[in-house]
């Protein structure tokens, strides 16, 4: 079998996650695609994509290649610099999800709590913006400590997620079960 982490980042933290899943996911032919690097052949039996949240879903460059994907076996996994049980975290994992779900068979997702770059931050902070995104005292505290993430223990449950779907997926297969999405 073979599985396919396909990750988009910006700050390095979906990277990290995509890493932390590769290293955990147990195959006989695995690889770990950045999208940076142009648009991948996707002919693994599962194919694991992962993104980072930009208005509420995907970013463009993933947004723009999951629905070119048809007959396969998918996870969904994104950070994003909120936090990870918040209904606007859920929304952003099932924007991605809804693009697969149709064509596809989806085994899991996974949300988890990221830090926004620099360079989005000066952003928010810039005079006169307003609005939730707004430098303000408690979105100032927020940034602070989400720099830390994802931490160890977000990819560890990352990595044990879907090291779990692949093993079941695997093992309905070899039993001619059929996995019905989960999402």
């Amino acid at each position: 079998m073979k599985v396919q982490i396909v990750y988009s980042s910006l700050s390095g933290r979906t990277k990290k996650v995509a890493e932390a899943i590769y290293a955990g996911v147990e195959a006989e032919e695995k690889a770990l695609i950045d999208l940076k690097d142009g648009e991948p052949v996707l002919d693994g039996d599962i194919i694991l994509f992962g993104y980072w949240v930009d208005k509420g879903g995907p970013n463009a460059q993933m947004k723009a290649l999951l629905p070119k994907v048809e007959g396969k076996a998918v996870g969904v996994f994104c950070t994003l610099g909120y936090y990870a049980d918040s209904e606007h975290a859920r929304q952003s994992l099932l924007a991605g999800i809804g693009l697969l779900k149709e064509k596809n068979t989806v085994i899991g997702g996974y949300v988890c709590n990221g830090a926004l770059s620099e360079a989005v931050i000066a952003r928010f902070r810039q005079a006169g913006m307003s609005g939730p995104h707004s430098a303000s005292p408690e979105n100032e505290i927020r940034w602070k400590v989400m720099q830390g993430h994802p931490t160890a223990a977000e990819c560890a449950l990352a990595a044990e997620r879907f090291r779990e779907r692949v093993e079941i997926f695997r093992a309905f297969a070899a039993q001619g079960l059929t996995f019905k999405s989960v999402l």
